[in-house]
């Protein structure tokens, strides 16, 4: 009964809630600091998957390493992505276009 996959299940969505609660609670506890402090702190999940709250400064160079591996695949996906919509909305518009005329 206490091992049944509805409670696991149940367990572990309530764990992840947890986890998520948690992560916007520092969020909220970061966004609080003054400016100068705010920019330099952030939260960083390394490859294991924990977060810890961080001084970017002071990252060691494995941890520099992901964020900046992880900076320039964000830009890419989001670069890809929003080629990706631009494209569809055209094909969306051709469809439904007239050829262009010009009246002069």
């Amino acid at each position: 009964m206490w091992n049944s996959a509805e409670n696991i299940s149940a367990r572990s969505a309530s764990f992840r809630e947890d986890e998520d609660d948690e992560e916007a609670l520092r969020w909220a506890a970061l966004e609080r600091l003054p400016t100068y402090n705010r920019v330099r702190r952030g939260i960083f999940k390394n490859i294991v998957g924990d977060s810890k709250e961080i001084d970017v400064e002071k990252l060691e160079i494995q941890e520099r390493k992901v964020v900046l591996d992880r900076l320039v695949n964000s830009v890419d996906d989001d670069a890809e992505r929003f080629f990706d919509r631009m494209r569809r909305r055209f094909d969306a518009g051709k469809s439904g276009m007239r050829e262009g005329r010009l009246k002069i």
